[in-house]
């Protein structure tokens, strides 16, 4: 199917690749879906339940939903598919024994080393990947700079590009903070816990996502929803640090496409500079002084949520994700 696919673009010809990939991360697919092609997506994998969140996010009408069964199984045994797109080890784990397909491996969680049980998950991580992509024609892609040197690979960087959510509610949201995660509770100081807690003691932040056993959190019912308590605020605090991730996530640049004024933590993947695009601090006390400079003057706020935005649309745009994204899909069909 792939030389097929290379003969006919070489020929001028309008023809979609065929793409096999599987539901995580519905924001960076509905991204993906931008380049044109034709993707089935797994769904349902086994008893493992994959299922798309229609309400947070339609369907691209060029993303077919399927359930990993006996059809699927044989294209991949006939090398039907262009290409498969996996998003995790246990991805590449499944499709092992498929031999004519080429794939592409996208690093979306690093390999986290700080501590030893993780060094050791990572570590067995990285050899799984160094055989199969020995045995396969595998590419692979890093969805920061961060997580491809963690990784220790020379692939491609594609960085997300945020999605805009909409207009800042006329007038609101100059006298709270937003922070959007989800499993707070769980993850701890992976997404900066007692830092958070620390701050909700001096100041009014509505944390926006599914998380059980945070009081006060809210969980917005759909997407539309979601996009109403998110565009009432213009302040936007992140608290993930090094090495526990980048200096930024998708709900952080989106908030800063929106034209929110950021509040980050110190991590050199950081697209804030501080003063200019928003405020960065170092501590409890840094991250209070930064808050209370917001929170008591307005017009702060619309300035350093204004560069925000101007900064994200051209080092984030949608434009360089989908063409980095065609390079790679050229890339990995000549392999």
């Amino acid at each position: 199917m792939a030389e097929s696919y290379q003969s006919a673009k070489e020929e001028g010809f309008d023809v979609d690749m065929k793409i096999l990939t599987f539901n995580h991360h519905e924001p960076y697919l509905c991204s993906l879906a931008e380049v044109g092609e034709e993707f089935d997506v797994i769904v349902k994998y086994k008893s493992l339940d994959l299922a798309w969140n229609k309400s947070a996010h339609p369907v691209p009408e060029n993303m077919n939903l399927v359930s990993y069964d006996n059809v699927i199984k044989q294209r991949l045994k006939d090398g039907y598919y262009d290409l498969v797109i996996c998003h995790t080890i246990k991805n590449l784990l499944w499709l092992f024994k498929f031999w004519k397909c080429n794939f592409i491996f996208v690093a979306h969680i690093p390999l986290f080393r700080y501590e030893f049980g993780l060094r050791v998950k990572s570590f067995f991580k990285k050899v799984f990947w160094n055989i199969f992509k020995r045995l396969h024609k595998a590419h692979f892609v890093a969805v920061s700079e961060f997580k491809r040197c963690s990784w220790g690979e020379k692939g491609d960087v594609i960085i997300l590009s945020p999605k805009y959510l909409g207009p800042l509610r006329e007038g609101a949201g100059y006298h709270s903070v937003a922070v959007v995660c989800n499993d707070l509770n769980s993850r701890k100081e992976e997404l900066g816990l007692s830092l958070i807690q620390s701050l909700r003691d001096t100041f009014s932040i509505e944390i926006i996502g599914k998380n059980p056993g945070i009081d006060g959190a809210t969980q917005p019912k759909d997407f539309q929803e979601f996009r109403q308590i998110f565009s009432s605020h213009r302040i936007y605090l992140y608290t993930i640090k090094y090495p526990y991730g980048d200096g930024y996530n998708t709900a952080m640049l989106e908030a800063m496409k929106m034209g929110m004024a950021i509040v980050t933590v110190e991590n050199p993947s950081s697209p804030i500079v501080h003063g200019d695009n928003g405020l960065v601090f170092r501590n409890l006390a840094e991250a209070i002084a930064c808050l209370r400079a917001l929170l008591n003057d307005q017009a702060f706020v619309d300035t350093l949520g204004r560069r925000a935005k101007e900064y994200v649309d051209e080092c984030f745009s949608q434009e360089a994700f989908v063409q980095g994204w065609k390079s790679v899909l050229s890339k990995s069909t000549s392999l």
